[in-house]
């Protein structure tokens, strides 16, 4: 068969793309320091973040409103970020709305249930300066602004909860 060890280093190569291990970091190793527009208007967001957030651990979700799986996946996030946040987790959550139209967004993350700070990226700015280009992509910041892990492509509920676990007892 000609195809068949093509494929299982194919299929390798696709589950590397989609999931990096804890540990492992996209090509910047650290969160650069970047201020984005917010969406729907107010303050900038500035990262790492500033205004309570300093020191705290990272979790950023990048999303539009016309991605399939965003579709699916932001009102789970939604539903775990404010279950972590009523649980007094240090873990903070902030949505990277990319690629798509500023009022298709707002109207996206208001059905989605999203209370946490998201921010507009139309251009891929922050994605491009990570070396990272995936919706959706969730990407885990510990508390010294360490990229730690990166997801590529949907995230369920329990991998994200348990990452969010894992990151807030990092040290």
């Amino acid at each position: 068969m000609v195809f068949g060890g093509t494929g299982v280093v194919l299929a390798g190569l696709l589950a590397l793309a989609l999931w990096a291990p804890w540990g492992t970091a996209p090509a910047a190793a650290r969160l650069p320091q970047v201020s984005l527009a917010r969406l729907g208007g107010g303050p900038d967001i500035q990262l790492p973040l500033s205004d309570g957030g300093a020191g705290h651990p990272l979790v950023l979700v990048w999303f539009a409103s016309w991605c399939a799986p965003c579709q699916a996946e932001l009102p789970q996030v939604a539903r775990v970020a404010a279950a972590a946040e009523a649980s007094g987790t240090p873990v903070r959550f902030v949505g990277i709305d990319g690629n798509d139209a500023p009022s298709a967004g707002v109207a996206f993350v208001r059905a989605s249930g999203v209370t946490f700070p998201v921010a507009s990226d139309p251009d891929q700015r922050l994605a491009n300066l990570l070396g990272l280009a995936w919706m959706p992509m969730t990407v885990f910041v510990d508390r010294h602004d360490a990229i730690v892990q990166v997801v590529r492509g949907p995230i369920t509920p329990r991998a994200l909860e348990a990452a969010v676990h894992r990151l807030a007892n990092r040290p």
